[in-house]
């Protein structure tokens, strides 16, 4: 098995599709689908802010890309479950570039652990970081959107909310939820021209997966196009949703897993 060409600008464009969008990504200075999104869009001419837990790593990744991109980009440290600091980044977004009209809500945190055995603590902190901060953020992004008439947001969940996964509840739960609530937001949201979907993630190359490499081996072997995805395909998907070119498409999750969720 072979990783993702990650070098910077590997998949460079010249494109300006997104001029004038502002796009914001949560996770998005991690090694994994957040930064490859960022970067994406970035690209493709959105100015983006990119919200992240870690604080020296958002810095370094939102300057390396505004350089690389020549696109506007603002990387704002935090916890996307800390309302606060989420409302100070978007009051410095709308004063800084504007109304973000693209909402990608990519962070999550995964606890394993039997049910009968999870900390109760743990199963809150999964449900807020990967249910509720998407929830509130969409809530405070969304009047936006719906005023001006055009936004898209994209709510990245996981083949396990299908599925369900041992040792997973609370990841799977959370996702299954988000599967629901895209579905409630694009209900709602699309009369006044604001879609929501979701994209289902099997096994994506990331910092943890490639440490396992060894052992993913055996589920390279039972997915149908025999590769593990590269953070690329998940934020090409993320852009075609962004983007007008999907402008009929809301309320729906699409799997990408290589087919991996429909093997035995």
């Amino acid at each position: 098995m072979s990783g993702p060409d990650s070098s910077p600008g590997a998949a460079a464009s010249s494109s300006a599709e997104f001029a004038g969008r502002i796009a914001l990504v949560t996770g998005g200075a991690g090694d994994g689908i957040g930064s490859a999104t960022a970067r994406r869009l970035a690209q493709a001419g959105a100015s983006v802010v990119i919200v992240d837990s870690h604080e020296a790593r958002t810095r370094e990744f939102s300057e390396r890309i505004a350089a690389e991109t020549g696109a506007r980009v603002l990387g704002m440290p935090g916890d996307i479950a800390d309302r606060e600091r989420m409302d100070e980044i978007l009051a410095a977004t709308q004063q800084q570039l504007g109304t973000v009209d693209i909402l990608v809500n990519n962070a999550a945190l995964n606890v394993l652990g039997d049910v009968v055995e999870l900390d109760i603590a743990d199963w809150d902190r999964v449900l807020d970081v990967d249910l509720t901060a998407c929830f509130y953020l969409i809530r405070q992004t969304l009047p936006g959107m719906m005023s001006r008439g055009i936004g898209s947001i994209i709510n990245v969940t996981s083949v396990a909310g299908y599925l369900g996964s041992g040792r997973e509840g609370p990841y799977a739960a959370s996702k299954a939820a988000l599967h629901s609530l895209t579905r409630s937001v694009a209900f709602e949201a699309g009369p006044s021209g604001v879609r929501c979907n979701a994209v289902a993630t099997g096994i994506i190359w990331s910092k943890f997966v490639r440490k396992y490499a060894k052992q993913m081996e055996a589920e390279v072997a039972r997915t149908p196009m025999r590769r593990i995805g590269d953070p690329e395909d998940v934020a090409e998907l993320i852009a075609f949703l962004s983007s007008e070119r999907s402008s009929f498409i809301t309320g729906e999750t699409i799997n990408i897993s290589g087919g991996w969720y429909m093997s035995p």
